[in-house]
């Protein structure tokens, strides 16, 4: 069985009809889950902002949906941190 290295881009299919694959370093795919996690979070915001502001197009169920949302990309950009640090400490004890 063949291993890549992981600096070698990874094939990954993408969203986008025009382009059948797309090339994604570990990096890009990593700045790319902080960036969603962060607009999930800001949506968030927006939201409960509108709905203490009053807006009658916002309702209760839209606030806990997208908190909802924004906590479970929070959690999961969480746990995978910490998956990568408990990889690297794992690799730094290593012996050679």
């Amino acid at each position: 069985m063949k291993i890549n290295a992981v600096n070698q881009p990874m094939l990954l299919k993408g969203n986008h009809p025009e382009r059948e694959t797309e090339t994604l370093n570990f990096g890009e795919m990593l700045n790319g889950m902080l960036v969603s996690t962060d607009k999930l979070q800001k949506e968030a915001d927006d939201v409960t902002q509108a709905f203490v502001l009053g807006q009658h197009s916002i309702e209760v169920h839209d606030v806990v949906l997208a908190a909802e949302k924004a906590r479970l990309a929070l959690d999961l950009t969480v746990t995978i941190r910490n998956k990568l640090v408990e990889a690297y400490q794992e690799i730094m004890r290593m012996q050679i």
